[in-house]
């Protein structure tokens, strides 16, 4: 009879350690699908924004960028989507990051681009973060980059600005990922001056 339950403790501890490592692995995978899930989602919605940059200069020597635009809300004209033509004209384009997601409205359509939206973290200090739209133009004093006002717009610098960059932080929408490693972030830029300038202290314009 001792033996019975000397062998039946030790099946029980046996089997509450396959038990553990069983949890301890599938949550582990939830936590790198849930985190891969959240890098291919930021890539999707920076490839667009990329794409939609990209297609900003719809009309030679007109700036793309529009003066409401901010540290947290583009607002440009894009050839993006646009039936091809000599008289097509560019669809205004707003991308803004309220509360945690990125919306686009585009020809009067809204969506929601991504959800679990922060702030990138600054790649120089850590303990302080970079805005999610930044506009430059280094030919110009002061344009690299631009400063703009807490809640303020680019004003007249949108005429000026031939750099977007773009960063952000994606969050894993999973509990099994809530820690403080899970979120992933990415940057890019888009470049919307089409030749560089001839000679140094050339003033640099968007689309030209």
């Amino acid at each position: 009879m001792v033996e019975v339950m000397v062998g039946l403790a030790m099946g029980m501890v046996v089997l509450a350690g396959l038990a553990m490592l069983l949890i301890v692995v599938m949550r582990g995978n939830a936590r790198v699908g849930a985190r891969a899930e959240a890098s291919d989602n930021a890539r999707v919605a920076m490839t667009r924004i990329m794409e939609e940059l990209h297609s900003a200069c719809a009309r030679a020597a007109t700036p793309p960028i529009l003066s409401t635009s901010g540290e947290k809300l583009l607002a440009f004209e894009s050839a993006y989507g646009v039936a091809a033509g000599p008289n097509a004209a560019p669809v205004k384009t707003e991308i803004e990051y309220v509360s945690g997601t990125l919306t686009e409205t585009s020809g009067g359509t809204k969506r929601i681009m991504l959800s679990n939206v922060s702030l990138a973290k600054n790649p120089t200090d850590p303990t302080k973060t970079v805005p999610i739209f930044q506009y430059e133009n280094p030919t110009v004093t002061g344009g690299s980059p631009f400063t703009i006002p807490v809640n303020g717009t680019l004003s007249t610098n949108a005429a000026l600005t031939i750099t977007v960059r773009v960063a952000f932080r994606v969050s894993p929408k999973s509990e099994p990922v809530a820690d403080a490693g899970a979120a992933t972030e990415i940057s890019n830029n888009a470049a919307l001056r089409l030749t560089p300038p001839t000679y140094r202290g050339e003033l640099a314009k968007p689309c030209e």
